[in-house]
């Protein structure tokens, strides 16, 4: 018996789809700059990433628009200052749910992207290097004759 070229297409399509990448949390950075800017102001990550925020000088900040979160020397609410600060500075959050997380520093931006400001996008599915979103096979498979 003979398999038809369209039915093993078919299965090894079914096959693909089935597969389910297994999440990898990345870790990303901002770092403040002496033009008062964070670098970079808009990072996309995936749920369950980890954002770190450096300042190498200057006194600066981080606060959440939604004030969520406020840190510098750590993070408020959790053992840490969040005030502005001129020292070297690292802390790191980990972003678990989907949505827009705007910031700002408070000495030299404010809520709603003034002056030193950014934004996180927290996406709830993994983006690959394909451009396809996890499973979602449509867009080729739609292709094949």
């Amino acid at each position: 018996m003979r398999i038809q070229p369209r039915t093993a297409l078919r299965a090894g399509c079914l096959v693909v789809s089935l597969w389910v990448p297994v999440a990898r949390a990345e870790e990303h950075m901002i770092v403040t700059q002496p033009n008062n800017t964070f670098e970079p102001s808009e990072l996309t990550i995936v749920e369950g990433d980890t954002v770190t925020w450096t300042n190498t000088g200057g006194l600066h900040n981080v606060r959440a628009d939604d004030d969520d979160f406020r840190c510098a020397n750590g993070c408020d609410g959790q053992g840490g200052d969040g005030d502005p600060s001129t020292a070297n500075w690292s802390f790191s959050l980990v972003f678990s749910d989907a949505g827009l997380v705007p910031y700002h520093c408070e000495i030299h931006g404010a809520p709603g992207g003034v002056g030193m400001s950014g934004v996180v996008e927290v996406m709830s599915t993994p983006l690959f290097a394909d451009g396809f979103e996890s499973g979602d096979l449509s867009a080729w498979s739609s292709t094949v004759q």
